[in-house]
């Protein structure tokens, strides 16, 4: 038994010797007479043979009892009623099958054989079948008698020489093209039937009726091709036939255009999906139906129930449509095709809106971190202050001079920051003169053990009082936590003509992996790096300005404050070159060209 299904196995493989067989032992039936004994035995191994090869069913389908008991009646009933007129219409049907299966054929050598045994049964079909159905007179064979006993026969052996086919997959089958093998079906019976209607009718000679039904056939097939592809001012029938095959009532296309104008003027997903879904009744048959998303505990409603309902799930959204009868397999793939585009655009609004909410949680948790920064730097004012209040040895005339000159500028930053909190869109930067900003900058920061180098030229130049406070108080202040950490280390400030403000410190580096996202977001540290430098990044950028982490070398990290604009070098008087030595520590000092 395993010998037998290997050898079957190896039959169907050859699937060349197989078709080559089945139509050898058709012609020989036919030729000992169908009506005879060895006529319905040759008949029935070609309906054997054929079933092996047919590309429909997969060779390894396991026939049931039923299909085995239909398979049997059907053969049977074949058998009783064997005639040349349902041999013929036998040899039709395998003629639109080989014929379908020689269109989807991989390569041109994979088509050789199906087209010769469609040359085959097409002249078995009009040579031997028709004019036995038809009483054809033997003299207007006798010319053709040499092809039918020889031709025929040798074509069939034939095929057997062609190789097999190089994408056939014995597990698998490649199927048929149906509505090619159903056109191929239709020409051959309007064919034959014209061929009839001719004798009847205008009494010709089975030939010529032939010929002309032929001609006729091969004319309106001229014609339906020239009319089939797309030309200049027509759309052509192929392209006509597919948009109503995917209307159903209403063009696809009008209905794509609807949904992207939606799509636009709709923001608001739970309104956008209502009114697609509105849109849906205006195709033939749609009664209404029901969408439920994942969040959803009850479903919304459109339209009216009845009918036949039908259910579609695609990325958490869950359609069903009521119709007033159920749709055609071509209908029920539209409307999946519809509806799955729509819960693509409903996901994309759903999360286009809770982007827009993260976003404002995102702005408001920034409004919130840069005010927390801005108090905090006045905190850090009033703490330097409360400092030098409290040493035993303050001169009390120093210390009213100092608080006289501070208290207004933390008065004023503190008025700003309220006003930022009561207001907090984006504000205009005030301007002030830069060597008056750099007065108020050594006086705030007097007595922090702190380096101040300036060459400010003929000092007219103006700068935004808010981002330089930011910027200096941000640096000064992670500087001074990187002291407490590295007792000893320098630390210098640095301002030029141009604006050009740099902050320098001569501890260790700055860790590779910080140091390339510093600046560019927020930065968990516990020297507090990352959130105010951040925040003060992004005012730079705004006003016009950049803030660069110029160097970063143990004993030499600067960051600098610039114009994107500026082009002049770097200050080569001041510019620190190496490490601050440690005893560079001068509080206060200041110089100005002249």
């Amino acid at each position: 038994m395993t010998r037998l299904k290997e050898r079957v196995a190896e039959l169907i493989e050859r699937r060349q010797l197989l078709l080559s067989a089945s139509l050898l032992v058709l012609v020989a039936g036919f030729a000992s007479g169908p009506a005879s004994e060895a006529g319905r035995y040759l008949i029935l191994v070609h309906l054997g043979l054929f079933l092996l090869w047919q590309p429909v069913v997969r060779p390894n389908y396991r026939l049931g009892t039923v299909d085995l008991m239909l398979l049997f009646a059907v053969l049977t009933g074949f058998l009783l009623a064997m005639s040349s007129g349902l041999l013929a219409a036998w040899v039709m049907v395998i003629t639109a099958m080989i014929g379908g299966r020689s269109f989807i054929a991989a390569s041109t050598a994979g088509r050789l054989p199906y087209l010769l045994a469609l040359g085959l049964l097409m002249l078995f079909m009009v040579l031997v079948l028709l004019p036995d159905v038809l009483d054809v007179p033997a003299e207007e064979l006798a010319q053709f008698s040499l092809l039918t006993r020889i031709g025929l026969p040798l074509m069939a052996l034939a095929i057997a020489f062609f190789p097999v086919e190089a994408d056939f997959d014995p597990r698998t089958l490649g199927g048929i093209d149906l509505l090619s093998a159903l056109m191929i079906f239709l020409v051959l019976a309007v064919t034959l039937l014209g061929t009839l209607a001719l004798m009847q009718v205008e009494q010709l000679p089975y030939f010529r009726s032939l010929a002309l039904a032929l001609f006729g056939m091969a004319s309106a097939l001229f014609v339906l091709a020239w009319a089939w592809h797309p030309r200049v001012g027509h759309a052509g029938l192929g392209i006509q036939l597919s948009r109503r095959m995917l209307s159903s009532g209403l063009s696809f296309e009008h209905w794509l255009q609807d949904l992207s104008r939606l799509v636009v003027e709709q923001q608001d997903p739970d309104v956008f999906l209502a009114q697609a879904m509105q849109d849906l009744q205006r195709f033939p048959g749609v009664l209404g139906g029901s969408w439920r998303n994942e969040s959803d505990a009850v479903a919304q409603r459109f339209g009216r129930e009845g009918g036949h309902c039908e259910t579609y799930h695609h990325v958490g959204l869950e359609v069903t449509l009521s119709f007033s009868r159920r749709p055609v397999e071509g209908l029920q793939w539209q409307y999946n095709l519809m509806l799955l585009v729509l819960a693509e655009f409903y996901r994309e609004k759903c999360q286009t809106r809770l982007l827009q909410v993260k976003s404002f949680e995102t702005a408001v948790h920034e409004t919130g971190a840069r005010l927390t920064h801005d108090v905090k730097n006045l905190l850090q004012s009033l703490s330097t202050l409360c400092f030098a209040a409290a040493r035993p040895d303050a001169d009390a005339t120093a210390l009213q001079r100092l608080l006289r000159s501070q208290l207004p500028q933390i008065t004023a930053r503190l008025e700003n920051t309220l006003e930022k909190l009561r207001q907090p869109e984006e504000t205009s930067l005030t301007q002030v003169n830069i060597a008056d900003w750099w007065q108020e900058a050594c006086a705030r920061h007097e007595g922090q053990r702190i380096r101040f180098l300036a060459d400010l030229g003929p000092a007219d130049s103006e700068v935004p009082r808010e981002l330089y406070d930011s910027c200096l108080d941000n640096l000064l202040h992670n500087a001074i936590a990187k002291r407490r950490l590295e007792p000893g280390i320098g630390i210098q400030v640095e301002l030029d003509g141009s604006g050009r403000l740099r902050v320098s410190d001569a501890g260790s580096a700055i860790p590779p992996e910080l140091a390339k996202v510093l600046l560019l977001q927020p930065v968990r540290s516990e020297q507090g790096f990352g959130m105010g430098l951040y925040q003060a990044s992004r005012l730079a950028q705004r006003a016009g300005y950049r803030l660069t982490l110029l160097r970063n070398e143990p004993g030499d990290v600067v960051i600098e404050l610039s114009r994107l604009s500026s082009q002049q070098g770097p200050s080569s008087r001041l510019m620190v070159t190496g490490p601050l030595p440690l005893s560079e520590t001068t509080s206060g000092e200041s110089k100005r060209k002249d």
